[in-house]
């Protein structure tokens, strides 16, 4: 895990906890809200900030475990586990738990030579099924594949289009089109990376006439074995009015040859 000295915010980038490969999607237009302004030349180019993001994931396997607690628009809260293997940057493997701790299915996703290919299992024990659209939601939660995994780390391309506070940090915030090809949950997204670490902060997702329809943020920290971890990150669906939370309850170093 990534240890900076940061005395106003806690230091495990977001991306450390949650991420995968990127899964192409069609092109369209950048969102429609205002941008902030900055001039050009203050900015960092966009590959830049990627490279400065992605190299803050973990360099050995890890295994993330936690809760996801949805509340809906209307009716009774429930709750299901999650557990995200991170073997970067070849493997993750996210895996969904109901109350007891049974596996109710298991997304694997493999890039080797720059092809990446999805397994997907339901069931305990595990039965292979087709893999799910990234864009389809998981169970009754406010989120789908690709919000879990946000796969949108790894789209190429986009443009930082200004700075603007984010929760009390100085953010780069970044808009991204969703590559050409299947269909996907997000046509495009704009980030907030704290200007400092390259830390996102917050990621919003916009459909095809520019509406945001999601909204992942991280709410809170706690620290794990002398870590500072993600505590809780929320996930809106905003057309639903839905929310589910990713609650991480711990964090571990592991061994996958075992």
């Amino acid at each position: 895990m990534l240890k900076v000295a940061y005395p106003s915010f806690p230091r495990l980038p977001l991306a450390a906890c949650l991420v995968l490969l990127a899964i192409c999607r069609p092109a369209v237009s950048a969102p429609t809200n205002t941008a902030p302004t900055a001039a050009v030349a203050e900015l960092p180019s966009t590959d830049e900030l990627m490279a400065s993001l992605l190299a803050r994931l973990p360099s050995k396997p890890i295994l993330i475990t936690g809760d996801l607690i949805t509340t809906p628009a209307s009716g009774e809260k429930s709750k299901l586990g999650v557990a995200i293997l991170l073997c970067y940057p070849r493997l993750a493997r996210y895996t969904i738990r109901d109350a007891f701790g049974q596996t109710l299915e298991q997304l694997t996703v493999t890039r080797e030579g720059g092809q990446t290919s999805l397994t997907y299992e339901h069931g305990d024990p595990a039965t292979p099924a087709p893999a799910p659209a990234v864009g389809a939601r998981i169970r009754d939660t406010a989120l789908s594949w690709m919000d879990l995994t946000l796969g949108f780390l790894w789209w190429h391309g986009g443009s930082i289009i200004g700075r603007e506070e984010n929760r009390n940090q100085l953010c780069y915030v970044l808009d991204r089109r969703a590559p050409p090809s299947a269909t996907n949950s997000y046509a495009s997204v704009r980030m907030w990376v704290d200007t400092r670490v390259s830390m996102l902060l917050q990621a919003e997702g916009y459909d095809k006439l520019g509406d945001c329809t999601r909204r992942l943020s991280v709410k809170s920290f706690k620290k794990i074995n002398d870590e500072w971890m993600i505590k809780d990150l929320e996930i809106e669906d905003l057309p639903a009015g839905s929310r589910t939370l990713l609650r991480v309850r711990d964090a571990e170093a592991v061994d996958i040859n075992k």
